[in-house]
């Protein structure tokens, strides 16, 4: 009953297109914006589907953009190329991924551990990071419960790394290996320096290491056992295995930010105050700085200088280790994260690649770059030019409402930054089986951001959306980089740019700093300052300089507009919002509907296209799975000349759960959804004999 119903809708206040592609006017007469409650209202969860995406099984199938890639590692390994990533083979490397951690690495059952990579790939992914494997919290982890030490690894707890490792191979996945996440000292270890001190503050080893030769040594002890492994499914070592294309140092773990503080006086670690004060002294005489103000770490000037060269210090002892070792992957140091100025930015170049974490929260759309940063703008802040970029953890995590916007935003913005890899935080954290509880760090069984990630992977790695035509730098000289507070809060320049077009952070010639190459950005134009506005006055959207994107803030509406990929997103309920090949008209009142071409061929013309109609989520009452869902309502008008498409409702297994012909008129299709037993998910698809009840085939060949 609930799919005939749908088919009849009741579209009010239908609005005219302005400039901005897909953009509708805000409503006259201003006054007071509701609050996003408001604007819901009401939620009667009894209508909204139940347990719509299953834990263990796919909607839709995207194995076939891995088929050229099983196993991976068979292109060689990945290298950076000026500001890309390559094979060895010469084929650009792109990648959409997520995070495998914690305990979802070594209590899931091994029975489950194929066919959860079967099903990531059937998502669009292709790289897996493996994270939180040494973290204390996380039992059993990497290292072996009857030691008294962290220097001795399991074996039993190898084995399944090895096998996860085999099996998401095998399905055209590749792996990001970190090294130091969340250890924790045990007493069996060899650290006298200062262990008290490492010992009252929890007995991590971040921000500690940087001054600290005995933690140093523990991790490149760890370095060796850890990446000298064999894995006995692929009978490679980690570091010769050319799947592993990236290790990280250390998670989280800048000096230039979050823990050069630590040796502080007034922070009570007196034996690394001592290394400290013996350190930044030599460097204030070495360089004729005043050391009253290389002391002030926490206040930009001379102290960033000071805590770079730290960082490089330690950053050149690590990599040129692993170097030595064999290691060929791509090697991050450290990330820029938790609002880092642009001052953690210069040690981060010993990395291959600059690697960023950025964690959103509801209402992202609603943001006015003029004024206020949200979590694209962070993730932009950390492209050094010149240089890859890689985005190890990005979320809008449950429960927030419209989490659901985030992948396709995500992947909109990397394709046209030409962002190389990007991994959600997290797929699983918690083990892999049939869960009864919601977890806000595990994505699996969340419809609103599992469920989109097909349509994001789409875009983003077949390329549907197009690069931006124009590249900014943003070059400052020494002092206006060093000494003042410059970050996506404070600037300008970086929130207006970063929708509209590709910008990077330009790295200056800095004579304390010899190490650091300063950028030279022969094809960006260059912008010396931070606080100008690129948005022209009186706009309230911002659109790509290749009219793909636009986002306005005024609707908190975002919309997608290329040849393949064609979708609105936000709030979108009530309006007529138009791209180049498709109108849609929706009831629901904040959605994401996302036309997305399997075939990589224009939509205008496609044999085979993805509908993916997303809303809000909740759990059951306390938490409890299965999830609900909310139906998203309307219609869609296609342009099309292609004949014969049916439209076929895919069911949470990507079996075909309902069929209907949409009805032909001046040259479109009308597509009313939803159709079938309620889904987010559609296929239209060329005429052929019904074969319900099996499952839809999303790529030729597999």
């Amino acid at each position: 009953m609930r799919s005939r119903l749908a088919i009849v809708v009741s579209v009010v206040g239908v609005v005219l297109l302005r400039g901005a592609p897909g953009q509708a006017q805000p409503p006259a007469g201003g006054g007071r914006v509701p609050s996003a409650s408001e604007r819901y209202g009401e939620s009667d969860t009894r209508s909204w589907y139940r347990d719509a995406l299953a834990w263990d099984a796919a909607p839709v199938d995207l194995r076939f953009l891995n088929r050229g890639d099983r196993p991976a590692g068979r292109r060689g390994s990945v290298r950076a190329v000026g500001d890309r990533l390559v094979f060895d083979d010469g084929t650009p490397a792109r990648f959409w991924g997520a995070n495998l951690a914690a305990n979802a690495l070594f209590s899931t059952p091994r029975q489950q551990i194929a066919s959860q990579a079967r099903r990531m790939a059937q998502l669009g992914y292709n790289l897996m990071r493996i994270h939180h494997h040494d973290s204390q919290w996380v039992q059993p982890n990497v290292f072996d419960s009857r030691a008294n030490d962290t220097r001795h690894l399991s074996r039993s707890s190898l084995e399944t790394l090895d096998w996860w490792i085999k099996c998401l191979e095998d399905e055209g996945i590749s792996i990001w290996l970190d090294l130091r996440v969340g250890r924790v000292l045990r007493p069996g270890d060899r650290v006298s320096l200062g262990r008290d001190e490492i010992e009252r503050a929890g007995g991590g080893l971040q921000g500690f290491d940087y001054t600290n030769p005995d933690l140093q040594k523990l991790m490149i002890e760890f370095q060796h056992a850890y990446l000298s492994h064999v894995n006995r499914y692929t009978n490679r070592a980690y570091k010769d295995d050319p799947a592993v294309i990236a290790v990280l140092v250390s998670n989280e773990d800048d000096y230039t930010g979050h823990f050069g503080v630590l040796a502080l006086p007034d922070k009570n670690n007196p034996v690394h105050n001592q290394i400290f004060t013996r350190e930044y002294q030599a460097f204030a005489r070495a360089h004729s700085l005043p050391a009253a103000r290389v002391f002030r770490t926490w206040e930009p000037g001379p102290s960033k200088l000071f805590l770079n060269e730290v960082e490089h210090q330690f950053n050149r002892r690590m990599v040129t280790d692993l170097r030595e070792l064999g290691v060929k992957a791509l090697i991050a140091t450290t990330s820029y994260w938790g609002d880092n100025w642009l001052t953690s930015l210069p040690a981060l170049t010993d990395s291959d690649v600059i690697d960023v974490h950025s964690y959103g929260k509801s209402e992202a759309f609603r943001t006015n770059p003029r004024s206020e940063a949200n979590y694209i703008h962070w993730i932009g802040a950390g492209q050094v030019h010149g240089r890859p970029l890689t985005i190890t953890e990005w979320n809008v995590q449950y429960p927030s409402s419209d989490r659901f916007t985030a992948p396709l935003y995500v992947a909109s913005l990397a394709a046209l930054q030409g962002w190389d890899a990007s991994m959600i935080y997290n797929y699983a954290q918690v083990e892999l089986n049939r869960p009864n509880q919601v977890d806000v760090w595990s994505t699996f069984v969340d419809p609103a951001l599992t469920g989109m990630m097909p349509a994001a992977a789409l875009a983003f790695r077949q390329g549907h959306i197009r690069p931006a035509r124009s590249s900014y730098c943003l070059k400052l000289d020494p002092a206006a980089f060093f000494d003042r507070v410059v970050s996506p809060n404070t600037s300008a320049t970086i929130r207006t740019l970063i929708e509209q077009s590709r910008l990077t952070i330009g790295m200056p010639a800095t004579p304390q700093l010899p190490w650091l190459k300063p950028s030279e950005p022969k094809d960006a134009i260059l912008v010396t300052d931070p606080d100008r506005d690129f948005i022209p006055q009186g706009q309230s959207w911002v659109r790509s300089d290749t009219g793909e994107l636009a986002r306005d803030w005024e609707l908190g509406i975002q919309t997608v507009d290329s040849p393949r990929t064609q979708a609105v997103s936000g709030w979108i309920g009530g309006k007529t919002l138009q791209t180049r090949d498709a109108t849609f008209r929706f009831v629901t009142k904040k959605a994401v509907v996302a036309l997305s071409s399997i075939d990589d061929q224009p939509l205008s013309s496609s044999r085979f296209v993805l509908i993916t109609a997303m809303a809000r989520a909740l759990s059951s009452p306390n938490g409890r799975l299965p999830m609900l869902s909310e139906p998203v309502v309307g219609t869609i008008a296609l342009r099309t000349t292609t004949d014969g498409l049916d439209l076929l409702a895919l069911g949470r297994d990507g079996r075909v759960v309902g069929r209907m012909t949409p009805t032909r008129s001046a040259g479109a299709l009308t597509i009313a959804i939803p159709t079938g037993r309620g889904t987010h998910w559609f296929v239209l698809k060329a005429s052929e004999p019904a074969k319900d009840q099996q499952p839809a085939e999303a790529g030729p060949g597999d």
